[in-house]
């Protein structure tokens, strides 16, 4: 989920950019199995009406469309949807949205279910959105949502370019307005808004150089803010020579960050707190 409007404000990749297909491909390869396995228990069912902001790559509205089934309502949301539309053609239960989740309001609910993942993170109007998804949802619907807490992510072994472009990209989203804490944060975040039953886990991934889904997820998003971080003084070319060699070493390991799945439920009443 991307576009030039939210990069502004803190989302830096765009589904225009090349090879972001891939990505997300293999950010779909990693996670949708985690994902999925929630929404099923959250009650992603035949007949549920489900939300899915910042679907990107569509993986996971294609998953929830087959599981509502005919009877049920997927509502797939991007500012650039490019990658979901032909979905829509296939599946009448599926509605494909344009939409900025920061600067307009959401699909018209109710839904039982909404999720976002990889998103929020990056917006600074994180919570606000957060109560967006909340407000659309039954009495009693469940949210979740899935960002990344940084705590983890590092080389297996010590490794200077590793370390260096690591450190670099993440000051440089810091300063456009990504929380590199909020995985960690959210359970918090999701009480302090109300939400009921709110749990959590994560899942941390070992990944290696030269293999799926290490080279697409990270060489294209390091790929695309290598200019900025180069021009900006954050790293020499030199030592982006470096960090591209690691990506093509398969002896080269390192941990991701933290994927936090955090779920919780909009209060069936006033009272149900």
């Amino acid at each position: 989920m991307s576009n030039e409007k939210l990069s502004d404000k803190g989302y830096v990749l765009s589904n225009a950019d090349e090879g972001e297909r891939r990505r997300l491909e293999a950010i779909e390869a990693a996670y949708d199995p985690r994902t999925t396995a929630r929404l099923t228990r959250l009650g992603v069912a035949p007949g549920a009406r489900v939300l899915l902001l910042g679907a990107g790559g569509g993986s996971v509205a294609r998953w929830a469309a087959e599981e509502a089934g005919p009877t049920g309502q997927v509502v797939a949301t991007d500012v650039d949807p490019r990658f979901l539309e032909p979905l829509a053609e296939k599946y009448p239960q599926l509605d494909v949205v344009r939409n900025d989740a920061v600067n307009e309001e959401l699909p018209a609910g109710p839904y039982d279910v909404a999720h976002a993942r990889l998103l929020l993170g990056h917006l600074p109007q994180r919570e606000d959105v957060l109560r967006k998804m909340v407000d659309v949802l039954v009495p009693g619907g469940a949210v979740l949502v899935e960002d990344f807490d940084w705590g983890s992510y590092g080389p297996a072994l010590p490794n200077e370019a590793a370390e260096k472009a690591i450190g670099a990209v993440s000051g440089f989203l810091r300063a456009v307005g990504f929380d590199t804490a909020f995985g960690r944060r959210l359970p918090t975040v999701m009480r302090s808004i109300g939400l009921r039953d709110v749990d959590a886990e994560g899942i941390v991934l070992s990944l290696r150089g030269a293999t799926f889904p290490l080279e697409p997820m990270y060489r294209q998003t390091f790929d695309r803010l290598l200019p900025t971080l180069i021009e900006q003084g954050h790293m020499t070319a030199g030592e982006a020579e470096a960090l591209h060699a690691r990506f093509d070493d398969p002896e080269h390991d390192m941990l991701t960050q933290t994927l936090m799945s955090v779920w919780g439920h909009r209060p069936s009443s006033e009272n149900d707190h």
